[in-house]
């Protein structure tokens, strides 16, 4: 959300930043180190402590667990949407707030949260507009379907209407965020050797899973959407790049030896797209970085759990510019 601030047209200054994990919080400081950033449960912040802070924009992307199509899907009476319903009891206080922005996975649109949301901004006066958005309605090559919420104040939005879902940015807005190229090849790092080998799949990995693996090469023009378990678990978590520019797999039996499945898939060089080229794809300038203290996993898992940062910077430049 702070990426997408900055590389917006909307002036924005971040006044606050909360999150509870700790990971998530080491990763912000390092590069936003002068914003006030604290590590604290969101049901603890009042009402009088955020109007402290004048704030008119609210930028947020609550816990989607209760929400995920492989979750259990406890909507509200899951644990993890106290903070939200917290939020939500303390906006009527909220004095200087007139911009809302919210991510959260597809299928928060036919929750019960999801009404007691727009219940709430209706009672507070806010007018509301709803996306499911894709990257690639950007022409980034990757997919990433997201439920996005843009609400204001002031006035009522000159497009669409709160009955209807968007499924892409209206047609009188140009994105003027501008992406490297519809094929994946601008958002590839040059490895080395080295390099390449520690991101590639392991040989159980290649002989158990490599007829589900959504494998992808460097003209591709899409990419599934990588998740937190991306390079933890093989099957639909992310596509794997195919580090070697020529052939492909042949057509294999499903009862051939490990040792010969090995034998024709090792020299494709199947490999995880690495953090900084799932950052690419995500929208991350190349100014972003992870300190040396956050291990491989955890960048993965962090990512996973992000948005696109180009999307947002749309969104967050309809709202405030419309």
């Amino acid at each position: 959300m702070h990426a997408a601030s900055k590389i917006s047209d909307c002036d924005a200054e971040v006044v606050f930043s909360v999150d509870i994990n700790n990971s998530a919080n080491e990763v912000y400081r390092y590069n936003f180190p002068n914003t006030n950033q604290q590590s604290r449960n969101i049901g603890s912040l009042t009402a009088k402590e955020i109007n402290k802070f004048c704030p008119n924009l609210v930028m947020m992307s609550p816990p989607c667990q209760p929400f995920t199509r492989v979750g259990l899907k406890m909507d509200v009476k899951d644990p993890r949407c106290s903070s939200f319903l917290h939020f939500l009891e303390i906006l009527p206080s909220l004095t200087s707030v007139s911009f809302i922005l919210m991510e959260n996975v597809m299928g928060f649109e036919n929750s019960e949260m999801r009404k007691i949301f727009t219940d709430t901004l209706n009672q507070c006066q806010f007018h509301y507009r709803e996306f499911i958005l894709s990257p690639q309605c950007l022409d980034i090559p990757n997919s990433r379907n997201r439920y996005y919420l843009l609400a204001k104040k002031l006035s009522d939005f000159s497009f669409g209407s709160q009955n209807e879902i968007l499924t892409e940015f209206p047609a009188s807005y140009i994105p003027n965020v501008s992406v490297k190229a519809k094929s994946l090849l601008p958002y590839l790092e040059e490895l080395t050797e080295d390099e390449v080998s520690r991101y590639l799949l392991s040989e159980k990995t290649l002989a158990k899973y490599w007829r589900v693996l959504d494998i992808r090469q460097h003209f591709d023009t899409s990419s599934n959407c990588f998740t937190k378990a991306y390079s933890h678990y093989a099957e639909g978590t992310g596509s794997i790049f195919q580090h070697c520019t020529s052939g492909k797999a042949p057509p294999l039996p499903c009862d051939l030896p490990d040792n010969e499945i090995l034998a024709q898939l090792k020299p494709l060089k199947w490999r995880y797209f690495t953090p900084r080229e799932v950052s690419n794809l995500m929208g991350f300038p190349t100014s972003f970085r992870f300190p040396d203290s956050i291990s491989l996993k955890t960048q993965y898992r962090l990512l996973g759990n992000s948005l696109n940062v180009l999307v947002v910077s749309n969104l967050l430049q309809l709202l405030t510019k419309e």
